[in-house]
């Protein structure tokens, strides 16, 4: 029988990702008009872990031309998603304020095994010197067109070296294979509405096994609730993230480990996002039986008045890993909509009568269960709309839970 691969120890490249500041030389020749509804920023500041939730949320990773003091550093006439080598020391080096040896590193990256990265069509950059290209450790390739290699391996200048260790750290790049400037133009032309900047689609089957770098543990939350959203909704499997690693966890130090303390280490520093998912079907009968005498009993001792408003009414779960959602769930109760809110439905309410007397109910609903399980809870209805996925008129707060990506850490509103 043969051996199981701990992914999680494999050698791994990584995408990191850095803190951009509209206002410098360094941010992206293209950027979005805007971000999505549940995505709080600074205008002008974007911090690396706000860019690593947006990037696992929406499951994309932009291509850019890499640019460092306003000039490309990725150079060719289509752009490209950077990698770099990855390693535990780098990670340790940058948590205690030390200098890493790829000056790249930070503590929120995407990791992906090697083997999978290259066979996925991330290719190592090269670079020309002399009439030929090479690519960084050396070997010379068969392509005599500067052209060729700069639109091949999206290439690095020779001469150009952003960390004064260009021979010590390996980079790669995953070439966007699109028109790049023909979508910019559209997206242009006819606004954002239904469209991404062009990049790597991380839910595509052959990068399972992606990791996830994160500082400490109020940040691995976060990430757990935005890849738990990609698991419930089908988007990708339970196995597509592999893991997330804290770096708060990791030990002061990892020379003189052997393998097996390595392997350890690693397993301890990793957090495991997946364990809320294990729910037995007789746990989630039993959650589905609650909340549905709960709600039965509200709607039969709640007044009626006339119907004003028709629309959907759902509540709204803030923490998609309590075991008592969780098993709503499993029971198909509580499902996740599109923007990643996990809403619960209200069957037993009586559809005809009046949106806001279903709001009230959902709001002593949530009381209810507040008090009964510590659950935060609030309701989401759309007016004259039964669709989950349309845009709420009524929301119990303004924000909360996981289900905002904000610049801040904290999990409760400002």
């Amino acid at each position: 029988m043969a051996k199981k691969i701990d992914l999680r120890t494999v050698p791994r490249m990584a995408h990191y990702f850095r803190d951009v500041d509209l206002a410098g030389k360094s941010h992206p020749e293209f950027v979005p008009e805007a971000f999505p509804s549940n995505c709080w920023n600074d205008d002008e500041q974007w911090p690396a872990g706000f860019l690593l939730r947006v990037a696992v949320r929406f499951h994309h990773l932009w291509a850019t031309f890499g640019i460092r003091n306003g000039e490309r550093t990725i150079h060719g006439s289509e752009p490209a998603v950077c990698f770099s080598n990855f390693s535990l020391a780098d990670l340790i080096a940058v948590r205690d304020g030390f200098r890493p040896q790829n000056e790249a590193a930070t503590q929120y990256a995407l990791t992906f095994p090697v083997k999978i990265a290259e066979k996925g069509g991330i290719q190592p950059i090269a670079h020309w010197s002399d009439g030929r290209a090479y690519l960084q450790d050396g070997a010379p390739l068969d392509l005599k067109v500067h052209e060729d290699v700069q639109n091949h391996y999206r290439f690095v200048d020779a001469g150009y070296n952003l960390s004064n260790q260009f021979s010590g750290c390996s980079e790669w790049r995953w070439p966007y294979p699109g028109n790049y400037h023909r979508c910019i133009a559209n997206i242009e032309a006819r606004g954002f509405e239904g469209t991404t900047i062009p990049g790597l689609k991380l839910i595509c089957k052959k990068w399972s096994g992606i990791g996830v770098v994160v500082p400490d543990m109020a940040a691995a939350r976060k990430l757990q609730y935005d890849i738990l959203v990609l698991i419930d909704r089908g988007v990708v499997s339970a196995t597509h993230f592999d893991h997330i690693l804290v770096c708060d966890k990791l030990p002061p130090r990892i020379e003189g480990l052997g393998e097996e303390e390595m392997r350890r280490a690693v397993s301890r520093a990793c957090f495991d996002f997946r364990s809320c998912i294990a729910v037995s079907t007789l746990t989630a009968y039993v959650s589905w039986l609650d909340f549905s005498s709960r709600v039965l009993i509200l709607e039969s001792s709640s007044p009626r008045k006339p119907a004003m408003e028709e629309g959907g009414c759902w509540l709204w779960f803030e923490d998609n890993t309590h075991p008592y959602v969780r098993a709503l769930v499993k029971a198909g109760r509580v499902k996740a909509n599109k923007m990643g809110r996990y809403l619960a439905s209200l069957d037993e309410l009586d559809p005809h009568r009046d949106l806001r007397e279903r709001q009230e109910i959902a709001r002593e609903l949530s009381e209810q269960l507040r008090e009964k399980f510590g659950i935060g809870s609030t309701y989401f209805s759309v007016l004259n709309s039964q669709c989950p996925d349309d845009q709420p008129v009524y929301c119990g707060k303004p924000w909360g839970g996981g289900y905002y990506i904000t610049i801040s850490a904290d999990d409760d509103e400002g």
